[in-house]
């Protein structure tokens, strides 16, 4: 008997209590197991149970099931455990003998066997590499049967030799990021062997486990042929619309100047109303005909080298009886002298008009709009900056989207198309510059834009300066 107790003793952690089910001893195991000293756990509510009750369990003298155990850490340990219950001479409960076999690594192993199988059962390729070398450790079936690796070659497998036709600087920066810390996950996308995927990576790390980079493999072909069949449809009723709105639009300014006869008040009211009603709509169709050719790239440019300080002025002239409307002022910040850039001057008017009409609207009445031009090195850059409402940090990284719209509460002041940011960034790339949001909600918003910097055109020699020479 003192032997098997002995063997109990070394391989189990025993605890016993006393009637009132306060811990009465703890063998040797259980505090090297649990890291609970003596001191702390002696005479006390055994606390490293999870939902302790009162011991005095009368009914059932010996039990045998899985109970956790908290570790002094915090953790917890899955035991297979026996509990028995103490008699005293005359036969009165006198507490328990609690046995516990640590059980956590085995089930940790049926858990990790039940994700793999879990894995293998999907039909989207997932694999798993260890960080920093990059060395696949796993690769479900669907990843298998895609790169063609077979299941005991598969530590000579990294993802440099991946065949994935991806923009590999900027993935292998974020997962630069992703690695210390500064990111939690991040996705971009992909080709192999002619099928569009989007790859979402993120970091996994399990107990005892070093860290791993878990990546999934999502085909686009589905997704991109609904998005080209949505873009068609949209497309092919803008084409529609517009020659009809067109002409209503038309018919309904012929009628507001008097040419179908005098209007009474009320008459006249209701025509404002349609009127304004069919412009929005022309512009919304307009909108979206300009994004098809931009996305399509058949918009045409007509690239020449102009002055963009000259431009600037133009628009903020253009703009001035809608920024009157909001009771905003809206002022240039730039040098005297002349910022030369080659640029399609219908486009970046169209550009300009979008940023500051919109900054109009998200502007409280009385305040002032700035559009700064500052030149260095080898860019111009303009920004239109705002004093309003700002844009919500969730929302930033989806202003630029089709159809989005943040801040309902004054886009009913001048209303819009959701559109307006995505022509501003398409026209501006098309131009080989580039488009950036900072906004603060509640302080406001400034985008900005760049182009390159062109020297000064060469100046053609007058008729009259030539003829001047002759003589």
């Amino acid at each position: 008997m003192r032997s098997a107790l002995a063997a109990l003793n070394a391989h189990a952690m025993v605890v016993t209590t006393n009637a009132a089910g306060r811990v009465t001893s703890v063998n040797d195991v259980f505090v090297r197991t649990t890291g609970h000293q003596r001191a702390d756990v002696i005479g006390m509510t055994p606390g490293f149970y999870p939902g302790w009750d009162d011991a005095a369990q009368a009914d059932m003298p010996v039990w045998t099931g899985d109970r956790q155990v908290v570790t002094d850490a915090g953790t917890s340990l899955w035991t297979k455990t026996t509990r028995i219950h103490q008699h005293d001479a005359h036969g009165q409960f006198a507490g328990m003998i609690l046995i516990h076999a640590d059980t956590s690594d085995q089930r940790t192993a049926e858990t990790d066997r039940d994700a793999v199988a879990s894995l293998h059962l999907l039909s989207e390729p997932v694999f798993i590499v260890a960080a920093g070398t990059h060395r696949v450790v796993f690769a479900n079936a669907a990843a298998m049967t895609l790169f063609g690796w077979a299941p005991d070659a598969l530590d000579s497998v990294d993802m440099a030799s991946l065949d994935l036709a991806c923009d590999r600087g900027a993935v292998t920066d974020q997962i630069a990021r992703l690695e210390a810390g500064e990111i939690d996950q991040f996705a971009f996308d992909a080709d192999y062997d002619g099928v569009s995927f989007r790859a979402d990576m993120q970091v996994t790390q399990l107990p005892g486990q070093a860290r791993r980079l878990y990546v999934i493999l999502r085909n686009q072909t589905e997704v991109l042929a609904v998005s080209r069949a949505k873009d068609e449809l949209v497309a092919t009723v803008s084409h529609e619309l517009r020659t009809p709105l067109t002409s209503i639009k038309g018919a309904l300014g012929l009628i507001q100047s008097g040419a179908a006869g005098p209007l009474s008040d009320k008459a006249r009211g209701l025509l404002d109303i349609a009127y304004r009603n069919a412009d929005r709509l022309v512009l919304i169709v307009n909108d979206i005909l300009d994004l098809e050719k931009l996305e399509a790239g058949h918009m045409d440019y007509d690239m020449q080298r102009h002055d963009l300080t000259a431009t600037l002025q133009d628009a903020i002239a253009m703009t001035a009886t809608y920024a009157a409307r909001f009771d905003v002022a809206v002022n240039l910040r730039a040098d005297t002298h002349p910022a030369w850039a080659d640029f399609d001057t219908g486009r970046i008017h169209q550009v300009l008009l979008n940023l500051i009409s919109n900054a109009c609207k998200f502007s409280p009445r009385g305040t002032q709009i700035d559009v700064v031009l500052v030149s260095g090195g080898d860019r111009h850059r303009v920004s239109v900056v705002d004093r309003g409402a700002g844009i919500p940090a969730d929302a930033l990284d989806r202003v630029f989207d089709r159809f989005t719209q943040v801040g309902k509460s004054n886009r009913a002041r001048g209303g819009g198309t959701g559109l307006g940011l995505s022509i501003v960034k398409a026209i501006v790339e098309s131009h080989g510059g580039q488009v950036a949001l900072e906004s603060v909600e509640g302080q406001g918003t400034s985008v900005s834009f760049t182009l390159s910097r062109r020297d000064a055109p060469v100046q053609a020699v007058s008729v009259l300066q030539m003829s001047g020479t002759r003589g």
